[in-house]
């Protein structure tokens, strides 16, 4: 009995001890789920008390993140009155202007970049080789200095100037003496020809010239050039390399020069023959299209490469097989040529083309 009296006590204790416990439960401890009791109560915490949050549990962790965020904290709390195009874009070296007459380059610079910064204009980039050759040849590197003298100080570098004149001072070096055989003798009553002035080349003009006819099989054009054959398939006409050669005395077009001689245009649609050098592509069981040339050219480093003057585009009417042809061959070749300019903004890339080929392989 005492023992049940004892288990009652207990119950009783316990209860008078939870009941003194309660109101201070009620003051620490937040309801699990209280219930809102106004719209703003039922809104998530602003960003403010969300950084504030975050930096009173970060004063626990250190001192360095008590600092970053208490400067967070201070930012977002008067965000709301910084306009955002008020706030100042990051600056980078590449964005800062350029006044010196000297710059080092550091990663992240490129010509058009550098000239923004010192001449107010990317388009400027190439005054900036013209005044640093060795850009241009791939000299220079990261940490390497370049002049940016003022923009009327530097020298007009024209490259195709300078290729024209390289060809004018060949071409000035060629003997004066014609390579046929035969001298060339005009008589004062020898007809002269109209051959080619009715042709219509694109991006070009056909000027008049001098061609006299010397015999049924033989006319001379512009006191220079032997031409033997009638132009037919039969007879074609026998050109040399000088002659085609000789269509940049008036025709470059990147400088504006567009005038192509009567002696060109006399051959536009007729057959010729010509010897040359054989450029085949590389793989393919059959050729059927070649690339004859004024120079032996292996296309890397031996030779001099060709240029629209002295080659030839040719379609062959039968193919040439694997086993009867080499990289590099010399061969005559018979077919219809045709005066065919071809340009890249104002580039001369092509002009000769031939079709209806036949070729004669020297091996």
């Amino acid at each position: 009995m005492r023992f049940i009296w004892a288990i009652i006590a207990g119950l009783f204790l316990a209860a008078g001890v939870l009941l003194f416990r309660s109101p201070d439960a009620a003051r620490t401890s937040p309801p699990a789920n209280p219930a809102p009791t106004s719209d703003a109560d039922v809104d998530s915490p602003s960003p403010v008390d969300r950084i504030s949050s975050l930096a009173s549990t970060a004063d626990v962790a250190s001192p360095e993140a008590t600092t970053a965020t208490t400067a967070i904290t201070a930012t977002a709390s008067t965000a709301a009155v910084i306009e955002p195009s008020s706030l100042p874009e990051a600056i980078t070296p590449q964005d800062q202007s350029v006044t010196e007459l000297t710059h080092v380059l550091v990663a992240g610079d490129t010509l058009q970049s550098i000239a923004r910064r010192r001449y107010g204009d990317e388009r400027l980039w190439r005054k900036i080789v013209d005044a640093n050759p060795d850009l241009a040849a791939g000299k220079l590197e990261l940490g390497d200095t370049i002049e940016l003298p003022p923009l009327e100080s530097i020298e007009v570098v024209d490259p195709a100037a300078s290729l024209i004149a390289d060809l004018d001072a060949g071409r000035s070096a060629r003997p004066a003496t014609s390579t046929d055989a035969e001298p060339i003798e005009v008589a004062p009553e020898a007809p002269r020809l109209d051959l080619g002035l009715d042709r219509e080349i694109l991006d070009a003009t056909v000027v008049p010239g001098d061609l006299v006819r010397l015999a049924d099989d033989r006319f001379v054009a512009d006191g220079e050039f032997t031409i033997r054959g009638k132009g037919t398939r039969e007879a074609p006409y026998r050109v040399s390399w000088e002659l085609l050669a000789s269509a940049a005395d008036t025709y470059r077009p990147s400088l504006g020069e567009r005038a192509i001689p009567q002696r060109i245009a006399a051959l536009d649609g007729a057959w010729i023959r010509i010897d040359g050098y054989v450029a085949f592509p590389l793989g393919g069981e059959e050729a059927t299209e070649i690339l004859v040339i004024l120079n032996q050219w292996d296309g890397c480093c031996i030779g001099v490469p060709p240029t629209p003057y002295d080659a030839i585009e040719v379609a062959l009417t039968n193919a040439v097989p694997r086993s009867q042809r080499h990289a590099i061959s010399f061969g005559t070749l018979v077919g219809r040529l045709q005066v065919s300019p071809y340009l890249v903004e104002n580039w001369l890339v092509g002009l000769y083309l031939m079709d209806d080929a036949e070729i004669s392989l020297e091996l």
